[in-house]
């Protein structure tokens, strides 16, 4: 509806009764007072040319009024309208998620009841366990997901820019992924042509943009079918560009290809799994770096081009190689670690992690029985989870630092925790903690991080 006043409605409804009023005042002063017939007659006239004007006036007002109360009610319509889509595309993306965190689940709690019926031969045995990994590696991904439009929605999601090799990245996501492409007999081909200088980007941003793209496109494409990435530059801009012969989509769809939340198909029949989230957290990354990202298909069962460009910005400072994982013999024989969490499954799993390597583990389930252990004897490492009853990680480590202080001492510690909010990291670093881990975490990385944090005390690893 066009802006427009609020119609006066108190002057449509005095302003005839005040004109009709004035004007019979006048004619009634003339018959007592002057009672001249010709006098008379103009003064009716007048009130009749008068009349006339104030009645199209009331017409005019009538009809701005109607045209007001009009546009009144569409925006209702249309804002109802709008709530009854946003309320069903909520029913169906609930519905959706419930589908896609208990598929998962299912594959875990099926698989794990087998395993401890002890019916499984060797080879039935390793398959489960894969397909646990499978399954808790699926729903982390959809839980990162939920994080990762969390903070775009409150406009938290930043960007870690460091030195950062494109290509790498590209390759890597596409080596994570070639499983499923050759699960599917599709042909995956790859022109990598990308400046092998630095760039100023978020590596961790970009390897999620090319990862999704390229999920994406496998998931889309038909047995049989093919995907294209491309990678280039022409000196001012990065272009990144993901290609299928698969299932495509029409204008009507393309509309809203990009929104968080919507998918082609969210019925109940639908063939493709998903949150329809992975699109919206591409654009975002992707216009966080300056760039822009378009998608175009001739429709359905066309197959479909995603197109992504991110201006160049070399970065002239020396480039510094992220950590890598813990190789398989890395050792921590002789490292006393003291562990704390209030989940016994997961104390159970660091332990066992840590002892496999050598490391003399300590365990405890509160931050008060943490003190006490750590007291009779400091460990060499500290590694604790965040969310704890009665007295929480954050103040189990400013603790820790004041027994440090007294003492002469800085004790290693990680936060082990399932908080992986940028906002999270920063309070875990600033109350005393020296690295922040995000849950879940891989064996070799847990190890990895361990074996740093007893190699260099007292240092400070803010990845």
């Amino acid at each position: 509806m066009p802006a427009q006043a609020k119609p006066q409605l108190g002057r449509l409804i005095v302003t005839p009764f005040v004109t009709i009023g004035v004007l019979a005042a006048v004619l009634v002063w003339e018959v007592e007072h002057v009672g001249s017939l010709l006098l008379a007659v103009a003064i009716a006239a007048g009130a009749v040319a008068i009349g006339v004007v104030v009645s199209r006036h009331l017409r005019r007002d009538i009809d701005n009024v109607a045209a007001y109360y009009a546009g009144l009610l569409q925006t209702a319509e249309d804002q109802s309208q709008q709530a009854e889509t946003a309320n069903r595309l909520k029913d169906e993306f609930l519905a959706t998620l419930s589908h896609e965190l208990r598929t998962p689940l299912n594959s875990v709690i099926g698989w794990a009841r087998l395993l401890a019926s002890g019916k499984l031969d060797s080879a039935q045995s390793t398959h489960a366990i894969q397909a646990i990994e499978r399954a808790g590696w699926a729903q982390s991904r959809v839980i990162e997901d939920l994080l990762d439009i969390s903070r775009i929605v409150s406009g938290k999601l930043e960007l870690n820019a460091r030195p950062t090799i494109v290509r790498p990245l590209v390759e890597a996501a596409i080596e994570s992924l070639r499983p499923a492409a050759e699960a599917k007999r599709i042909t995956v081909d790859v022109s990598l042509d990308a400046p092998s200088d630095p760039i100023a980007a978020d590596p961790d941003r970009l390897q999620q943009v090319a990862w999704n793209l390229l999920s994406n496109a496998i998931k889309f494409t038909p047995s049989g079918g093919r995907v294209t990435v491309h990678l280039a530059s022409d000196g001012d801009e990065l272009q990144l560009e993901v290609s299928d012969t698969g299932r495509g989509f029409t204008p009507e769809v393309a509309a809203h290809l990009f929104e968080r939340f919507r998918q082609g198909d969210s019925s109940p029949t639908r063939q493709h799994a998903g949150l329809g989230l992975g699109l919206g957290i591409v654009r975002h990354v992707v216009e966080l770096h300056g760039g822009t990202v378009t998608a175009a298909s001739a429709g359905e069962n066309s197959g479909a081009t995603f197109d992504v460009r991110i201006p160049l910005r070399l970065w002239d400072a020396p480039l510094v190689e992220p950590p890598r994982a813990a190789a398989p013999s890395l050792s921590l024989r002789g490292i006393t670690v003291l562990v704390v969490d209030d989940d016994q499954q997961a104390l159970d799993f660091v332990r066992t992690t840590l002892e496999q390597r050598g490391a003399i583990v300590l365990t405890a389930e509160t931050a008060e029985e943490a003190k006490a252990r750590f007291k009779r004897q400091p460990p060499d490492v500290l590694v604790s989870d965040l969310l704890m009853p009665d007295e929480d990680g954050l103040q189990l480590i400013r603790e820790i630092r004041k027994l440090d202080r007294a003492a002469g001492r800085l004790t290693p510690a990680a936060a082990l925790t399932a908080l992986a909010r940028s906002e999270d990291r920063r309070r875990a670093l600033t109350a005393g903690y020296q690295m922040h881990v995000s849950k879940p975490v891989d064996p070799s990385e847990l190890v990895s991080a361990v074996e740093r944090l007893a190699r260099r005390p007292g240092s400070y690893d803010r990845r």
